[in-house]
């Protein structure tokens, strides 16, 4: 019965949507000094809302609509529609847990068709590109979202959870989640710490095992 319980939590960027739309922004409109400035978040020596708002003032451009035309771009994973479709019909909670942005997570989902609860930093365009952290933690500033608190503050009793992400800021939720799905950086993390986790390489693997689940309770195994 434990799969009947089991609550969903997933990364947006390389993991929903094939490329790291953070890095599609930055690599198209940021000027030079962008690269060291990621590099000092990529040691830990940067929270992400300092490094978003240094690399902000390195940006050409500050228009909705340019953003939109790069967004617009993304390609979700092949087999992410048909996972969603899936919790959705046997009524598994799908929860969006991203260190990405509300404008370009919100934009997509609408473009798929879907109506998921996500929490993510909020991106603001005017008078100047800035962000805001309404989820992060009091305790660590690492991360714009935290998202283990936010796990665990929605994680109902009784329930199971899951998480399916791709990389450094999954770290902390995945190795405190029931059952981890993991590629790139987090499964790597996942091997050093001795964490169990399931390699994936698309939505396609996750739902061929979430469907096993399935058959066995009704098979009574």
């Amino acid at each position: 019965m434990e799969e009947l319980n089991s609550i969903f939590f997933v990364d947006f960027d390389g993991t929903i949507v094939t490329q790291d739309m953070c890095a599609v922004l930055v690599e198209t409109l940021a000027g030079e000094g962008w690269r060291e400035i990621n590099e000092l978040w990529e040691r830990k020596e940067l929270s992400t809302l300092e490094c978003a708002r240094r690399t902000f003032k390195l940006f050409n451009s500050n228009d909705p609509e340019v953003f939109r035309q790069l967004i617009g771009q993304a390609v979700f994973d092949p087999g992410f529609l048909d996972f969603a479709a899936f919790c959705e019909q046997r009524g598994f909670p799908l929860i969006i847990l991203s260190d990405g942005y509300d404008f370009y997570i919100e934009y997509l989902l609408q473009r798929e068709g879907l109506n998921l609860p996500y929490y993510a930093n909020t991106l603001l365009f005017a008078p100047q590109l800035d962000v805001e952290t309404p989820y992060s933690s009091g305790e660590c500033d690492l991360c714009g979202v935290c998202k283990l608190q936010l796990m665990e503050k929605l994680l109902k009793p009784g329930c199971r959870s899951v998480y399916i992400g791709d990389g450094t800021s999954d770290f902390c939720p995945a190795e405190r989640a029931d059952k981890v799905f993991a590629r790139s950086r987090l499964y790597q993390h996942c091997q050093e710490v001795g964490k169990e986790a399931q390699l994936f390489q698309s939505f396609q693997d996750i739902l061929q095992t979430v469907e096993h689940w399935g058959r066995e309770e009704e098979e009574g195994t």
